[in-house]
């Protein structure tokens, strides 16, 4: 039962990014246009299908147990499929999206134990007693830092800034593209009295400073993985405790398994992929959702598009007027 489920949200989450892929191949993706166009249906019948399965098989005695196999499956699936999802979500708008999160978060965790430390004397939570203010402080003050200059260095690389071309894209490909503006230097004027006590510490008269705008979105990226990311540690320790385990694995010797490390990640990869799309992603219209829109036209208005087309081109002298001739018969043949 609990694999049919995760069967379901797989099934829902890959064909969204099957379908993003094959927009790259238009006439493959025609092919299995019908199954694009009720993916969402088709997800939610299995999904009520398991359900119905779930309740038909309550058995009197085991209602507790089967009830809290139920919420786990749901909260595993949650808290580490939809995560996961989110991850790939952000590799697809560039890998710049993925790797700084996770860097952050890596950051984050190493010296909050580093100022913890040396310098820990009062407890953050009661969940986690080694945690501490001190700790809690550093490490977001340090991160905040890092993700700055982290976004500076790699902001100049098209591999990190650009969305993938495909699948075969590694660090050695010739990655090019329209980069978001965010990611373009702009001036910025100081403020009277911060210019006035730069020229007095340091003797330099300084009127702007040249910043990419993703800088400033890092920042709060950063805080977020600092003052809220560790929640979702600390969720985990709740977890371990209440089924009275030490780790969720034993992947990894020493250190649990992959979900103890990764515990903090919980709920970065949401936050990171929902604050892109709402304030940084820039809506564009490519071929292959162009092509989309098409294949979900009937034949009669895939015609009437194709002669529209075909006649803004020729009066903007982009085609010549005999060579789309060749395929006017073809795009009649397919309305008729």
């Amino acid at each position: 039962m609990n694999a049919y489920f995760l069967v379901c949200l797989e099934y829902y989450l890959y064909g969204h990014n099957l379908h993003r892929a094959l927009k790259r191949h238009p006439w493959l993706e025609a092919h299995l246009q019908p199954i694009f166009a009720h993916h969402t249906f088709i997800s939610f019948s299995l999904y009520v299908i398991g359900f119905v399965w779930f309740v038909g098989t309550l058995r009197k005695g085991y209602y507790r147990f089967q009830m809290g196999q139920f919420a786990w499956t749901h909260m595993a699936l949650g808290l580490v499929v939809m995560q996961s999802q989110y991850m790939i979500e952000n590799i697809f708008e560039g890998i710049f999206w993925f790797l700084l999160p996770i860097a952050l978060v890596i950051v984050n965790d190493i010296f909050a134990y580093v100022f913890g430390f040396f310098f820990g004397r009062h407890r953050l939570i009661e969940l986690s007693p080694k945690k501490t203010w001190e700790g809690y402080i550093g490490g977001g003050l340090t991160t905040m830092a890092f993700g700055f200059l982290l976004t500076a260095l790699l902001s100049d690389w098209n591999f990190m800034v650009c969305p993938p071309p495909n699948l075969h894209t590694t660090v050695f490909s010739n990655v090019k593209c329209d980069v978001n503006p965010v990611f373009v230097p702009r001036a910025y004027q100081l403020p009277q009295l911060l210019t006035t006590m730069i020229s007095s510490i340091f003797g330099r008269y300084v009127t702007s400073v040249t910043i990419r705008p993703v800088q400033f979105h890092s920042l709060v990226i950063s805080a977020f993985a600092s003052l809220i990311a560790p929640f979702g540690g600390f969720f985990a320790s709740g977890v371990k405790r209440a089924f009275n385990i030490k780790d969720f694995g034993n992947s990894i010797p020493g250190h649990g398994g992959v979900t103890d490390r990764f515990d903090c990640q919980f709920i970065m990869a949401a936050f990171s992929h929902t604050y892109y799309s709402s304030f940084i992603k820039i809506s564009t219209v490519t071929v292959g959702s162009v092509f989309s829109s098409f294949l979900a036209m009937n034949p009669e208005r895939q015609v009437e598009l194709y002669h529209s087309i075909q006649e803004y081109l020729q009066t903007t002298g982009s085609i010549a007027a005999d060579s789309a001739d060749t395929v006017v018969a073809a795009a009649a043949s397919v309305a008729s």
